[in-house]
């Protein structure tokens, strides 16, 4: 059927005949039969249920190498044996997912919050960190009420450590990559299609119409046994024209299909995904966008990694690579920024078993480790990184593999600032989940995941706030001339803080430099203005803070443009495997 020599009706009809038993229309029209607990008596395979007028049906969709087996019982049914009628696997699935489609909903939508709610985003704040916020806001007024400018310089003061530190991190992370990286490639395991196991594939997409096309090639070109995978394409039932598109872009793919998810709040991806969760089958899942062009060999770069390492590796992150970084200003440093943050910080996060903030995509699972760790949070509009952390505290493992994925950086200043406005959201809601519990949450870190998890996400967004009031202070004093009026401490703190910025420019330069691949140095004449982008970054930081106390679990969508040309496998942008 993969291979598309047979149709699943064609094959039904002649296991039908085979067994002797009826085969039934590639549409099944009955209600399910519940057993005690009110749950749905199907599975993969096999259905229960009773026809409009009333008749008991089993309907089975037998695998080939049982079809002796099933032969053989199928005598001591006696009178029964006129209710069992072959179906295709997808009207078996399709009955399925409508059956379980109201639990799924409730699930997704619920989510984390339902069992777990201590994990979840759902609630902003706990009342214990309202309470210790508002103490906080009261002491400082009273601070300032008191002591007058001593607060404002020890404000500044401590922005100035929280921007060293970051910095400082930034410049052992550089140094430990330069002193320590090894071109190791990963041996693919040998292709036996009967032994290798089955991939389950995740696209989430919403009004991505135009994305139909290129979306299904790059899918079609994964390199894997096509009977040994399959893809679902996630829409919601609001948009009918990107589930048409995709359903006709589909065609050719038996392997291929769509989900659509029903309307409810949150409207978030991570909702959408926990919807279509349950249908997969897979060892190991993987998720892509929309606009996401991954390398044919990724899968078996992943499968190899988790086959060679222990049951603790629970995710691997597949490094995003921007091609249209020569397109623009920001687009240049949104390349800069990727190249940065997925070829040197997440490996080396990994590589000493540190929690890492996933990307949005290209995230291979073991399906088992990702289900126990209750997948993605539907209320956390930074989902991948919070499951980063929440695999971490559960005792998992994150790696890293070097085969890329292909995608576009947003090109309008608008959507610019939507996305990184919910990255940096999303970032402060993972901190105050993971924050709730802060004893708990270092007794399962350890205290140096507990350090690189404050410094990743708690240090890198008050570093961007840190960041703008910099630049504000020392434009306010240009202007005004007042730096030469400073008093002594003051003088020297500007001058300090000068300095962070131009250490950090150049740690950041060089972090670029040293895994820019040669497509990519052109994109170093843009370095000088990195400054400015933090500055951008920072205002997205202050609307983030802003929609955080409005509308916490808003997503605003990211429209993208496709990619283009699918990699072949031999493509140049591979990199040496690193990973742990």
């Amino acid at each position: 059927m993969a291979a598309n020599w047979a149709t699943q009706t064609e094959l039904a009809m002649a296991t039908a005949s085979v067994l002797g038993l009826d085969a039934e229309s590639p549409e099944i029209d009955v209600t399910v039969i519940k057993d005690a607990r009110g749950a749905g008596r199907h599975g993969l395979r096999h259905l229960v249920g009773m026809t409009h007028d009333y008749q008991a049906r089993a309907y089975i969709a037998p695998d080939l190498e049982r079809l002796d087996e099933i032969a053989a019982a199928l005598p001591r049914l006696n009178a029964e044996r006129r209710m069992v009628h072959v179906a295709t696997p997808a009207s078996i699935a399709a009955v399925r997912e409508a059956d379980t489609m109201r639990e799924r909903s409730d699930a997704a939508r619920l989510s984390l919050a339902a069992d777990l709610n201590r994990w979840s985003a759902r609630d902003v704040m706990t009342p214990y960190q309202g309470s210790l916020l508002t103490l906080l806001a009261v002491g400082f007024l009273a601070a300032v009420a008191q002591w007058g400018g001593g607060v404002g310089f020890g404000l500044h003061l401590g922005f100035t450590m929280v921007a060293f530190v970051c910095t400082a991190f930034r410049a052992i992370v550089l140094l430990s990559t330069i002193s320590t990286e090894k071109s190791v490639s990963a041996c693919p395991l040998p292709i036996e299609t009967g032994s290798m196991p089955l991939y389950s594939v995740l696209v989430a997409l919403h009004r991505e119409a135009e994305m139909a096309p290129s979306l299904a090639a790059a899918m079609a070109a994964l390199d894997w046994p096509a009977s040994r995978l399959e893809v679902f394409f996630v829409c919601e039932a609001t948009d009918p024209e990107t589930i048409a598109a995709i359903e006709s872009a589909i065609v050719p793919y038996p392997h291929f299909s769509v989900v659509v998810t029903p309307a409810s709040n949150p409207t978030t991806k991570p909702k959408a995904l926990n919807f279509a969760l349950p249908l997969t089958r897979g060892d190991y899942v993987v998720l892509y966008d929309a606009e996401d062009i991954p390398h044919p060999g990724q899968l078996r770069d992943a499968w190899t990694t988790f086959h060679n390492a222990d049951d603790r590796l629970a995710c691997l992150q597949a490094p995003l690579v921007v091609t249209n970084g020569t397109s623009g200003w920001r687009q240049a440093h949104y390349a800069i920024e990727y190249a940065v943050l997925f070829r040197m910080l997440l490996p080396w996060l990994a590589a000493r078993s540190l929690p890492l903030p996933l990307g949005g995509t290209s995230n291979h699972f073991r399906r088992k480790h990702l289900m126990s760790a209750g997948g993605w949070d539907s209320h956390n509009v930074a989902e991948d990184a919070d499951l980063g952390v929440r695999l971490a505290r559960l005792g998992f493992r994150t790696g890293t593999i070097s085969s890329p994925t292909l995608e576009t950086s947003t090109v309008r200043w608008p959507d610019w600032r939507n996305q990184r406005t919910r990255w940096i959201k999303g970032w402060i809601q993972t901190w105050l989940v993971h924050m709730r519990d802060p004893l708990l949450t270092s007794r399962q870190l350890g205290l140096t995941g507990m350090a690189a998890f404050q410094i990743v996400f708690l240090g890198m967004v008050a570093s961007s706030f840190a960041h703008i009031a910099l630049l504000v202070q020392l434009a306010a004093l240009g202007l005004t001339g007042a730096l030469l009026e400073a008093g002594p401490s003051h003088g020297w703190l500007y001058a300090i803080d000068a300095g962070n910025l131009v250490l950090a420019c150049l740690v950041f330069s060089a972090s670029f430099l040293h895994v820019a691949l040669p497509g990519e140095r052109p994109l170093a004449t843009k370095l000088w203005a990195v400054w400015a982008y933090w500055g951008l970054v920072s205002y997205a930081g202050i609307r983030a803070m802003w929609q955080l106390s409005r509308n916490p679990h808003l997503w605003e969508k990211t429209p993208h443009t496709a990619v283009g040309k699918v990699p072949a496998p031999s493509g140049d942008a591979r990199r040496p495997a690193q990973q742990t």
